[in-house]
């Protein structure tokens, strides 16, 4: 190791090294946050797994397949990932400290490499253990498949870390290999014959309670892939570059900052791609009617970042998938629902920027000629236009496939993209957070200031999962519904009244 590295670790951890009652509090408070929020998130999660429509969920004859989508694009979303935040990264002192050192990339960057891929491989080992875990309680499959489905998880993770580091170390070539992936994975699910040729296919013959012969097989095939998955880390760690490292340290050091403060919104901006294609496009073109004006005005805006424009209609149509299967007797409505809208939320982000530009300026002199109202309504048509198309289709589709009456799914989408586009609109109208919500409220778990804080941060995703969660019960209970679209009305009116 080099002078300069080792003075510029010792510097380092000078600056963060923990005294022994400082660990004492770090431990008390893993340990309190631990009893309080991850306690009862792992018990409604295991009671939702393991309630009757849960098991009927996991063991349905299109589990295996959907297994196999989900490990596609979990790998390919890891490289996606690693193009903006990838797993071998340090604070931005420090990387450049080590990154411009004699150490090789691989010894250099060895420990966040290592952290990352322990966190990755447990999530993905813990939430196998609960699928395992729900169907060998049922009776559904034998304890011993369980565990191998655990090793199964655990192996999943290791291919996620790699691709991750994968699309880290190769920023330019991870959005073909993500769309490849991808597009085998569905290609896979469609004919079973190629399950014993691709990896994501292994994962779907080692899914427990199938009772495929080849699960033994497909699990030596994915720990051999992981070992060699493995072995290849260190020399793609080793072709990591200074540039893209100090990049990416300075933009999530600036987005943990934002995000320390709860200023979610501008965290998420420092990610927000630029507009590339396009650029000498005229966007703005002189139309008779203004609303095909900015109709026209916010599609183009939107094409010019066509990666963000993908992954946000990607995402309606994964919402308005998930609402229809919310319809079928056999699942969790109401938590496929919850789904649906936080996912649609996230997804109507790229298409909101024309909301989010005319929620700026509406409270300074108009600058089009038209009210602040014309301007935030004409803004939202092209959103709205998009959630209507994507969404009904995406439902429409869904239930023929799960041969399920199309009324529910279209009534729940139009529903669940209405009062998700409100909640939008009364994010962008949301502002600076108001400094009666610095106030302390003690009580006698503690101050629950914080908690508010929080949830006013995010009350977005918040009442768009509630909207999702009454949108898939309109026919049982209306007046949840009803109710949902008074409170989101009702905050985005209060929003618009008192905008600064």
């Amino acid at each position: 190791m080099t002078r300069r590295a080792s003075a510029a670790i010792r510097i380092w951890h000078a600056r963060n090294t923990r005294t022994s009652g400082d660990r004492g509090y770090a431990v008390y408070l893993f340990l309190m946050v631990a009893l309080v929020a991850v306690a009862p998130v792992v018990r409604a999660a295991w009671l939702t797994v393991a309630s009757t429509e849960g098991i009927s969920l996991l063991s349905s004859p299109t589990s295996r397949e959907i297994t196999v989508l989900v490990a596609a694009g979990l790998w390919a979303g890891a490289l996606l990932l690693g193009r903006d935040r990838g797993p071998a990264l340090y604070p931005p002192f420090l990387t450049h400290a080590l990154a411009t050192s004699e150490l090789a990339g691989s010894d250099a960057f060895r420990r966040p490499m290592l952290r990352a891929g322990s966190l990755v491989s447990a999530a993905t080992a813990a939430i196998a253990a609960l699928i395992g875990a729900a169907l060998a309680s049922s009776g559904t499959m034998a304890p011993l498949a369980a565990v191998a489905f655990v090793a199964v998880g655990a192996l999943v993770g290791v291919i996620t870390t790699v691709a991750w580091l994968a699309g880290q170390v190769l920023p330019h070539a991870a959005v073909a290999l993500a769309l490849g992936v991808f597009a085998l994975g569905v290609i896979t699910a469609s004919v079973p014959a190629m399950l014993a040729f691709t990896p994501w296919g292994w994962v779907g013959l080692a899914y427990p309670g199938i009772g495929s012969p080849h699960s033994p097989a497909a699990l030596i095939a994915l720990i051999a892939l992981s070992a060699m998955l493995v072995i290849s880390t260190p020399m793609l760690m080793n072709r990591l570059g200074l540039a893209e490292l100090m990049v990416q340290a300075a933009r999530w050091d600036s987005a943990t900052a934002h995000a320390t403060g709860m200023e979610f919104s501008a965290a998420a901006t420092i990610y927000r791609q630029r507009p590339q294609l396009g650029r000498r496009f005229r966007a703005v073109r002189p139309l008779r009617r203004h609303e095909v004006t900015f109709l026209v005005r916010d599609a183009i805006g939107a094409v010019r970042t066509p990666g963000r424009l993908a992954v946000g209609v990607l995402a309606l149509a994964a919402a308005g998938a998930l609402t229809a299967l919310a319809f079928s007797p056999a699942s969790p409505g109401w938590a496929l629902g919850a789904a649906a809208g936080l996912i649609l939320f996230a997804g109507l982000g790229p298409l909101t920027d024309g909301i989010r530009h005319a929620a700026s300026i509406a409270s300074d002199i108009p600058l089009y000629g038209i009210s602040d109202e014309q301007l935030l309504a004409r803004h939202a048509l092209f959103p709205l236009a998009v959630l209507i198309i994507v969404l009904l289709a995406a439902s429409v589709m869904c239930a023929a496939a799960a041969g399920l009456a199309a009324a529910g799914p279209i009534t729940g989408s139009i529903a669940l993209g209405l009062l998700t586009l409100v909640a939008r609109i009364s994010d962008a109208m949301k502002g600076p957070l108001p400094p009666a919500l610095l106030t302390p409220i003690p009580s006698p778990m503690g101050d629950l200031g914080a908690a508010v804080r929080l949830a006013w941060s995010i009350d977005g995703l918040l009442l768009a999962a509630f909207a999702g969660a009454a949108a898939t019960l309109v026919f049982e209970s209306p007046l949840l519904l009803l109710g949902a679209a008074v409170v989101l009305v009702g905050i985005g009116l209060h929003r618009w009244r008192h905008r600064a």
